[in-house]
C-alpha cells in the first residue's frame, strides 16, 4: 500500500515519534484499549516505542489525522484489519472512512481476503465492519490484554468478491 493516503476528511500517514503523546492518550483510555486484543493498560511511553519500532509498518499501519489532529490508527497487518479511534472522534464515521480507504488500497493490490472482528458488546465496531461488507465467520474467545481476561469475540472476513468499495 501507499505510505500516505487521503480521504475527503482525513489524512492517513505513517506513525511518527512525535505522535507519542496523542497515541498514548488515545489508546491509553480504557474505553479504547478495553475493546482491543493486543494493547496493555495502562499504555505508556515504552509501549508506544515498541509500537513505533516493532509493530507499525509504513504502508500497513496508518495514523489517522483530521483537521484537529491525530484521531486514531488503522491498518492491515497479516491480512487482518485493525483500528481504534479516540472517544472524542466517535460517531463521525471516521473508522468507516479510514478503513474503506485502506481496504481500497489493499484490494487494488491483491485478491486476498481480509479478516477482522470485534469483542461482543462493541456495537460501534460491529457496525463499521458490517458497513464495510465483512461477514461473520465464527465466534470464540480472544484475550484482551488491557482487561487481562478472555472475552467473547466475533470473527469476520471480507472477500474481494464482497468488497466492491462497500
Amino acid at each position: 500500500m501507499q505510505p500516505e493516503m487521503t480521504t475527503e476528511r482525513l489524512i492517513l500517514r505513517p506513525v511518527r515519534a512525535s505522535d507519542a503523546e496523542a497515541v498514548i492518550a488515545g489508546v491509553g483510555d480504557i474505553a479504547v484499549s478495553g475493546w482491543l486484543s493486543p494493547v496493555p493498560h495502562p499504555y505508556g511511553a515504552s509501549d508506544f516505542q515498541v509500537f513505533l519500532t516493532e509493530i507499525a509498518q509504513p504502508g500497513e499501519t496508518f495514523v489517522v489525522v483530521d483537521s484537529d489532529g491525530l484521531c486514531g490508527i488503522v491498518g492491515i497487518e497479516d491480512a487482518t484489519l485493525g483500528y481504534w479511534f479516540a472517544p472524542s472522534r466517535h460517531g463521525r464515521g471516521y473508522a468507516t472512512e479510514a478503513a474503506r480507504r485502506v481496504l481500497t488500497a489493499w484490494f487494488a493490490e491483491t485478491d486476498a481476503p481480509v479478516a477482522s472482528g470485534y469483542f461482543a458488546g462493541n456495537a460501534r465496531s460491529a457496525n463499521v465492519l458490517r458497513k464495510l461488507g465483512f461477514v461473520e465467520t465464527g465466534q470464540g474467545l480472544k484475550h484482551c490484554l488491557a482487561l487481562d481476561r478472555d472475552r467473547d469475540h466475533i470473527d469476520m472476513i471480507l472477500t474481494r468478491a464482497a468488497w466492491g468499495g462497500a
